[in-house]
């Protein structure tokens, strides 16, 4: 710009860089519009509901993560605990000329209950639920959806779900599913089929 500058007056090179500022402003506004466009929004209104509801998703990722993050700091801390006294009581029972071992000779290992006092939609469980969700690992708001599509569906099917049914319905480890399946069939909210 300073090659401009020299042959024009200050006013005129004011408009000048003011004209190229412009321009890069109404190329970025026109590329946001495009996106808009091809995320099949039309009207300005649309683009506005659009970003409020992206910050919204935004937060509440952020959020998310921070409890996940929250969760797995808890559960290392407890499980390096855990494994710390195993490695002493181990050190213990060598001592003694023992051999921590199963019956059939190899090493058995558990995973430590998942805390899930700060994750979302845990004020919504009660004692049990807390204490199944803790045990075999699942987060509260995937068994809030668990609970709720197989009660609807059993619902749908005059009270009978099976649990073939509620595997596909829930769509996480099988093994998580027998167990809320179990569950629930322990407190009469679905009934197996005859």
């Amino acid at each position: 710009m300073r090659r401009f500058a020299r042959f024009l007056d200050a006013e005129t090179t004011e408009k000048l860089i003011q004209s190229f500022l412009n321009e890069k402003r109404l190329i970025k506004r026109i590329k946001c519009l495009q996106t808009y466009r091809c995320l099949g929004i039309k009207t300005l209104a649309g683009s506005e509901l659009y970003e409020r509801l992206r910050e919204k998703r935004e937060k509440t990722r952020e959020r998310m993560k921070a409890s996940l993050d929250l969760i797995t700091k808890n559960n290392k801390s407890i499980a390096s605990t855990e494994q710390q006294n195993a490695t002493i009581s181990c050190t213990n029972i060598e001592l003694q000329g023992q051999q921590a071992m199963c019956s059939t000779g190899k090493t058995k290992y558990s995973l430590t209950p998942l805390n899930i006092t700060y994750s979302p939609g845990v004020e919504q469980l009660d004692h049990e639920e807390k204490q199944i969700c803790s045990v075999h690992r699942i987060l509260p708001d995937v068994y809030l959806h668990c609970k709720g599509v197989m009660i609807a569906e059993s619902r749908k099917c005059g009270g009978k779900l099976r649990l073939m049914d509620a595997r596909k319905l829930c769509r996480i480890d099988v093994n998580k599913t027998r167990k809320i399946y179990n569950h629930f069939l322990s407190k009469e909210l679905v009934q197996p089929p005859s």
